[in-house]
């Protein structure tokens, strides 16, 4: 056997056992951190959708491979194939290869219908197109089918199936090892495709409106994550072929198992990433407390010419919120074109801009004490979309 021959090459102590195990909790565990501040955020506008269905199903089949990639490494995955026979006989090589084998199903949903949840959280954030929401959800759509044909092909090439795993079957016939390679790499190749279109769209979009450098950059990036998941996945395809390696089989497969394991749950924090902003958004409000206010109120009377800072929050309640009376706006002076007038304009989201008109250090001009009454979307009566928009992208975005 070719592995008894080896044996005497290499160094039985060598292990990636650790990394694997480290590589798969640590991963998983900020995936499930990032659907825990994302379901936050969706009881703090009382809403759940389909998109956040797909991903708690993408983080469950994520959980799901993460067990079996551990259950394997405790019998021997990330060992040389040489000393797991040494130790515990060819029998253990085949036990853990079972395991090994029965995580890539779920590994391949959990890296896949997390694309839909994008796609379908793109076409609420962007204006109604018809045409360009069915090219989005079929194209995730498409992506999620073609990789569970590759499922299918992995089971289905070897008869005995049994065969994939117990190397010791002689007489099993299986399919040439191209056939799963070359579908392999066309999933991957049409997967990169999906995530750099979902993070194409989005981006294009957002870049073009007119709106603070910074703040453009910020929901760029935020929309954009999915690059990410698209570089993991060109690196995992580079190492594709370690799936049928049978010179070391449970070695030489953890670059394969490793990079598996980080693109799954890479692709649903990247998912996750741009529903949490009323999350980050409520947790700072709550830590400047009442303090925040006073300071902001003393500021407001104490500077002579600034403007007040509108802000757009919803109370808890759901109903209106009534600003503090204490708004002192200096009015632009006209006819003798030196009037100075400044807005500052807040989305409700942390962002905020500036609107200046007129180039003049004077401040003067006639004072008035302005009472604001800013309705919740609550009460507005906006629809699902705007909803949704409105907990992500700011409000001068839309």
């Amino acid at each position: 056997m070719a592995t008894s021959n080896a044996a005497a090459e290499v160094d039985l102590t060598e292990s990636h056992a650790v990394e694997v195990n480290v590589v798969a909790w640590v991963f998983t565990g900020i995936a499930i951190a990032t659907v825990a501040l994302k379901l936050a955020a969706r009881q703090i506008v009382n809403r759940v959708g389909w998109d956040d269905f797909f991903i708690f199903f993408s983080l469950g089949l994520s959980i799901i491979a993460a067990a079996f990639v551990s259950h394997s490494v405790t019998l021997g995955l990330g060992k040389h194939t040489a000393a797991v026979i040494a130790e515990h006989g060819m029998e253990r090589v085949t036990l853990t290869s079972y395991w090994q084998i029965l995580g890539y199903p779920f590994n391949i949903g959990s890296f896949s219908f997390p694309n839909i949840s994008i796609a379908i959280l793109i076409n609420n954030l962007l204006d109604p197109n018809p045409l360009r929401a069915r090219l989005l959800i079929g194209m995730s759509i498409l992506q999620v089918v073609i990789a569970m044909v590759s499922v299918f092909l992995i089971f289905l090439q070897c008869r005995p199936t049994r065969a994939l795993w117990d190397h010791t079957i002689a007489t099993a016939d299986c399919w040439p090892q191209s056939v799963l390679y070359d579908f392999s790499y066309w999933v991957s190749a049409y997967t990169t495709v999906t995530d750099i279109v979902l993070a194409a769209v989005p981006i294009s979009v957002f870049w073009k409106l007119q709106m603070r450098r910074s703040t453009k950059l910020a929901v760029c990036v935020m929309m954009g994550l999915t690059l990410l998941s698209a570089v993991v996945t060109v690196v995992k395809a580079t190492y594709l072929p370690l799936f049928t390696d049978a010179e070391d089989p449970l070695y030489n497969v953890t670059p394969l198992v490793i990079w598996g394991l980080i693109e799954q749950n890479v692709v649903i924090v990247a998912a996750c990433i741009p529903t949490l902003r009323p999350f980050f958004r409520r947790a700072f409000e709550s830590t400047k407390g009442s303090s925040a206010n006073d300071n902001k109120t003393s500021s407001t009377r104490g500077r002579s010419g600034s403007a007040f800072k509108l802000s757009s929050n919803p109370t808890h309640s759901g109903g209106s919120k009534r600003m503090p009376s204490v708004s002192e706006i200096p009015l632009e002076e006209t006819g003798h074109g030196h009037g100075h007038s400044h807005e500052h304009e807040h989305d409700g989201y942390g962002y905020g801009y500036d609107v200046e008109r007129g180039s003049s250090s004077s401040q003067r001009g006639i004072w008035q004490t302005r009472e604001v009454i800013v309705e919740s979307f609550q009460e507005a009566g906006e629809t699902e979309r705007e909803r949704e928009r409105r907990q992500i992208v700011p409000a001068n975005l839309r």
